[in-house]
């Protein structure tokens, strides 16, 4: 018969527990991975907001080169707006699609909304639903009753006083009275930031947004380095960088 052995026993009992944690170590491990994940997540975030803002930075050079080669064809004018147009078809949207060859120029990877249209269906069947993540600046759409009745010389970008530092695309935002719309009206703010900012999406990227040029560039701007008076004012094409004698 096989004695047992006090020694033989506690070394067996070591072996199998050997490789096990303790209740203490185990919240140790919990509390540093707890730590790292505290540290971690919000550079993540960071990173994922600012790869969003990349994209649609992106967009909007592709938008730029859309332009570039539309404007060419065009004599200069620069693609209407939905303001004066009735066919889909003829939407600045429709047209730099075209030119880019990508469905690209849609919607921005942070826009939050949800409805958008399908522009591969009629639109007479998709109801109340949202164009795009961006708007053109209406003052430079072939009819502006600020610049005359029934033209806008604006609308050709040669007749801009500096077209790299006049928008045309601005980002447009996520709510439902910018649905079925692809324009704004920078005249209607008169010189109010707060009431400016209701018309953009000023801060879908960390406070900052994505604007196209009417010289075909794009950049990240905070709204107020493109609308401060009596300072910088990027918006009316007969004054851009400064505002107009009457704004």
């Amino acid at each position: 018969m096989r004695k047992f052995s006090l020694r033989t026993g506690l070394r067996s009992f070591t072996k199998k527990t050997a490789g096990a944690f303790t209740l203490i170590e185990l919240l140790v491990v919990i509390a540093i991975i707890g730590l790292l994940m505290g540290i971690l997540l919000p550079a993540l975030n960071k990173a994922h907001q600012q790869a969003k803002k990349i994209a649609c930075l992106s967009n909007m050079r592709q938008m730029g080169i859309g332009l570039q080669a539309y404007l060419i064809d065009s004599e200069y004018h620069l693609p209407p707006s939905s303001c004066h147009i009735d066919d889909p078809n003829d939407y600045w949207l429709r047209i730099l699609t075209n030119y880019t060859r990508e469905n690209l120029l849609l919607r921005c990877p942070s826009d939050r909304a949800k409805d958008f249209v399908d522009w591969d269906k009629p639109l007479s069947e998709q109801g109340d639903k949202r164009f795009s993540s961006f708007a053109v600046n209406a003052l430079l759409d072939p009819i502006h009753f600020r610049y005359g009745v029934n033209t806008n010389k604006y609308n050709n970008v040669n007749n801009i006083k500096h077209p790299m530092y006049c928008i045309w695309i601005s980002e447009a935002p996520d709510t439902e009275n910018f649905n079925l719309a692809d324009h704004i009206h920078p005249e209607q703010w008169e010189g109010s930031v707060d009431y400016a900012k209701q018309s953009i999406a000023w801060d879908r990227h960390g406070g900052t947004s994505n604007y196209l040029f009417a010289d075909g560039h794009s950049n990240n701007h905070k709204f107020e380095e493109t609308y401060t008076w009596p300072n910088t004012c990027y918006w009316y094409p007969e004054s851009a960088p400064k505002w107009p004698e009457n704004p």
